[in-house]
């Protein structure tokens, strides 16, 4: 069923069928943007190893999400689609250069790939090309986003507990001391205490038990 690009922030994995039929605009800076076959070909083989469920893409129709972004963009001059994504990317080498969260294989390997093409300026779409120079840089991160969302949101977790314990004064000020295996422990030590403390309150143990100890003659 056809689906159209949605660029809302809040969002994640892009939907691509845009024709470039459907959109064009004329964008000062910008003559013309070449997608070559090997080029579009190593974007799709990225972005097949990031999202196995992720099928390629055409030349056109990566053009016309390029034109779509420079319309949405045309009165701002900055596209909050990539902004956003770049943003994500930024979280993703943060999370990977934190030796207190160690990575297994495979995120591991879809990130480390992931950034080498962002740290590529000559990609599908050269870097320095005005409004939509990041713009495969943004769909690949999107892309990468839909098997990495669980791993990044425990991350933010992890930070925001790291930095309590912190304050604490449990541990350093720099995190060296407090790992993802502490993390791991200390919050499943909370879900069995949440779990049965909600079990207690469901039940009449209390006050079963008040009524056996107090009788009123």
């Amino acid at each position: 069923m056809p689906s159209r690009l949605d660029f809302d922030s809040d969002r994640s994995v892009a939907r691509l069928d845009l024709s470039p039929a459907r959109s064009g605009i004329f964008t000062p800076g910008i003559e013309a943007i070449e997608l070559t076959e090997r080029e579009v070909q190593r974007f799709n083989e990225l972005a097949h190893s990031l999202n196995e469920a992720m099928p390629p893409l055409s030349a056109d129709q990566l053009a016309g999400v390029a034109r779509r972004v420079l319309r949405t963009a045309a009165a701002g001059g900055e596209s909050p689609f990539i902004r956003s994504r770049l943003r994500r990317a930024a979280e993703m080498r943060e999370m990977a250069s934190d030796s207190a969260w160690p990575l297994k294989q495979t995120p591991q390997r879809r990130i480390r790939d992931l950034l080498a093409y962002l740290d590529d300026p000559n990609g599908l779409i050269r870097d320095d090309v005005p409004v939509v120079g990041l713009l495969d840089d943004a769909l690949l991160v999107d892309i990468a986003m839909d098997t990495l969302r669980d791993e990044l949101d425990h991350y933010a977790e992890f930070c925001r507990f790291r930095r309590s314990v912190s304050n604490r004064g449990d541990i350093a000020h720099d995190g060296t001391a407090f790992d993802r295996a502490r993390w791991e422990r200390e919050r499943d030590d909370e879900l069995r205490l949440e779990q049965q403390l909600r079990r207690v309150r469901g039940s009449h143990y209390a006050t079963g038990a008040i009524e056996r100890v107090f009788h009123v003659y």
